[in-house]
């Protein structure tokens, strides 16, 4: 039970702790998220060292969950093998989702067709495994939504990480059942459209998170972001909302809990 004056518990749904930058000080960044009451924390896979390295943290630490996917800036390496060794890493009880996986028309690391190809792959092992999948999408929200409508027709979860869509993508991802993951980047004062959609957005859709090491709230300084960054991002949201901050965390710590399926504490 916490103290009276303890932090409320909040979950950071999108981590890259398996980030060389974090983990070299893993321990410390634990220590910080755990003081800001950041209680439970998903440590997303981007490539599969990473993926790998998401299981291997989940499994030595109490409230860290993994997922395990590429991200769409390697999705020209993704092969037949590639996916075969995600579904071997997925078949860990602390895996809680596949992914981060999308399209990103923003950067173009990948060819476009290789992107596709390789987000169709995920979406098909996370609907055969029955597990959520996690999205990453830049300058590519229409084809983005596009793709997805069959999988969330036949009921397959979409987490939207990082959201910074409009409000119309923001209304169709939620009537596909998708929850939106907001990060520091409602705190950028060039962000306003993006506050105005975590405003906007349904309450029970909405889902924090700090892409750290990325995504430094404002200030933005030099330094990495980290989970114990969550309650700024909880108060930003609030202020638009005009709500408190204990109601929007304890919102999206229910949000979380749905949409990646995790056990109650």
């Amino acid at each position: 039970m916490p103290e009276a004056n303890s932090p409320l518990a909040a979950v950071d749904t999108h981590t890259h702790l398996n980030h060389p930058r974090l983990s070299r000080k893993l321990g410390q960044v634990l220590a910080r998220a755990r003081a800001a009451g950041v209680q439970e924390m998903i440590v997303v896979g981007y490539d599969l060292p990473s993926s790998e390295a998401a299981v291997t943290l989940a499994q030595g630490n109490a409230g860290i969950w993994a997922t395990v996917g590429v991200h769409p800036h390697d999705a020209a390496g993704v092969s037949v093998e590639s996916i075969a060794a995600i579904r071997r890493l997925a078949a860990s009880e602390r895996v809680v989702a596949i992914g981060e996986t999308g399209l990103d028309f923003y950067r173009d690391l990948s060819p476009r067709e290789a992107q596709e190809s390789s987000f169709r792959r995920h979406l098909d092992l996370a609907a055969e495994l029955r597990l959520p999948v996690v999205l990453h999408c830049r300058e590519a929200q229409d084809r983005l939504l596009e793709a997805v409508f069959d999988y969330a027709e036949d009921g397959l979860g979409l987490i939207w990480h990082s959201f910074d869509g409009t409000p119309a993508h923001a209304a169709a991802a939620v009537s596909r059942g998708a929850f939106l993951g907001f990060n520091a980047m409602v705190t950028y004062a060039d962000n306003r459209h993006l506050r105005e959609v975590a405003a906007a957005a349904p309450l029970e859709a909405l889902l924090l998170e700090t892409d750290c090491p990325y995504l430094a709230p404002e200030p933005r300084g030099s330094s990495d972001n980290e989970p114990a960054n969550i309650p700024i991002i909880a108060r930003a949201i609030a202020g638009e909302r005009h709500m408190s901050v204990e109601d929007v965390t304890r919102a999206t710590v229910e949000n979380a809990r749905r949409a990646f399926a995790l056990p109650a504490t």
